[in-house]
């Protein structure tokens, strides 16, 4: 009993387990627009890596421990979320902003837009630098451990290679503008995925060293 007060009385918990709600709503619409088919999204892919990621934090809390896989699993959920609503605020939103309202609500937030591109993104971000505990996830006190960040890039690299190969053997198109390498030139493509990546590590170093400086 005391310890279920303590569970409802921490930030990470409570927060971890609103994203899980939040998620199986987005997610549910995503699958009642799209079905299977929308896995081909970053989007998609991301939120359900964090939708697992806040299931297993939430259990690992209740069992009253820590896990190092787990809050791994948090921090790359996190660097996907913020990539993500990085690359919607400032790349697609400024793209559709010619074509009117409508065109900057559809990928702003209707939909299961308002729970994947803006608040599963934020909250996760809230929950993982400011309440989230882990004493073994960054061991270098003076930086933040090179291995973390590279593994928190993987996710977004490996999503970047198949989704080029697919649509290099045009078994998909896209999904997204700079996915579509028949459609602009290949220094282009090389540009993007490039970019798209660096930005990536940089939100690992930049969340890892947010994390470790909170903690001292």
């Amino acid at each position: 009993m005391e310890n279920t007060k303590e569970l409802i009385k921490n930030k990470a918990f409570i927060l971890n387990v609103i994203i899980i709600v939040l998620e199986i709503i987005g997610t549910a619409i995503s699958y009642h627009n799209g079905g299977i088919k929308n896995l081909v999204y970053y989007t998609v892919d991301s939120n359900i890596l964090a939708l697992i990621s806040c299931v297993l934090f939430v259990i690992v809390m209740m069992q009253g421990r820590k896990s190092k896989f787990v809050s791994t699993l948090r921090y790359i959920a996190t660097v996907n979320l913020a990539l993500t609503f990085t690359i919607v605020v400032f790349v697609f939103v400024p793209m559709c902003i010619p074509y009117g309202y409508d065109a900057v609500a559809e990928i702003l937030y209707r939909g299961a837009q308002w729970s994947h591109h803006l608040l599963c993104p934020l909250l996760s971000m809230i929950s993982f630098v400011l309440f989230e505990e882990s004493d073994i996830l960054f061991e270098n006190r003076h930086g933040i451990a090179k291995k973390n960040s590279k593994i928190a890039t993987v996710f977004t690299f490996a999503y970047a290679i198949v989704l080029v190969i697919l649509n290099i053997c045009k078994v998909v198109r896209g999904p997204y503008p700079f996915l579509l390498v028949y459609e602009q030139p290949v220094w282009a493509s090389v540009l993007w995925f490039i970019g798209i990546v660096l930005v990536a590590y940089g939100y690992s170093l930049l969340i890892g060293k947010l994390y470790r400086m909170r903690r001292g």
